[in-house]
């Protein structure tokens, strides 16, 4: 039994993974060569995958939640397993090319992190799955659920948005700017509060 809040964030959840979809499915077509394509490299094709299986795991569950009878842990389990499988199926194929990957390091945090993700929400969906009643276990499975929305998100700006760094690199290099700002707004040489030197 989904409680009536959970419900909510199904119904939503299902209409914006589905659109997510669609707008990764739209991106992909523009370029389908360089992004899917045989001659395309590994890094290119590995941001896909990850993006489109972390969007389909999302929108599935969020599906099955919608559904009374449905047992969401199952359907959670189920794509758990399927994002694991992915997961590891992207980390070879990225170690099979590692000396060619620019953005190495990332790619391996971002593997590991989804392994722990996966696993995650694997866990909260056999409890769900066995404790049915357990309304703890279901949202813990959404918060799990906002995280892979996060590395969809994050795996799709890296293949979209921001080719030659990722996500949390170009946050983190706003944020260092706009400290770098406000730092030379303070020191003696730097401008005041009116934009005067």
């Amino acid at each position: 039994m989904v409680p009536e809040g959970a419900k909510e964030f199904f119904v939503v959840s299902t209409g914006a993974s589905a659109t997510l979809i669609g707008l990764l499915f739209v991106a992909i077509a523009v370029e389908p060569t360089s992004i899917v394509g045989e001659e395309s490299p590994v890094e290119t094709r590995s941001r896909a995958s990850s993006a489109f299986i972390a969007l389909l795991n999302v929108f599935f569950i969020s599906l099955a939640g919608t559904v009374p009878p449905t047992n969401v842990g199952v359907v959670a389990a189920i794509l758990a397993e399927v994002g694991i499988v992915d997961t590891l199926g992207i980390g070879l194929s990225l170690l099979e090319e590692w000396s060619t990957i620019q953005a190495g390091r990332s790619s391996a945090l971002l593997m590991v992190g989804s392994l722990i993700i996966y696993a995650l929400e694997l866990w909260y969906a056999w409890r769900v799955s066995w404790e049915q009643g357990n309304s703890e276990a279901l949202y813990g499975l959404v918060y799990v659920l906002f995280v892979v929305y996060g590395v969809a998100l994050g795996r799709a700006w890296e293949l979209l948005g921001a080719r030659d760094q990722s996500f949390f690199r170009s946050l983190f290099r706003n944020l260092y700017l706009l400290r770098q700002r406000r730092r030379d707004r303070g020191s003696p040489g730097g401008r005041d509060s009116d934009g005067n030197g």
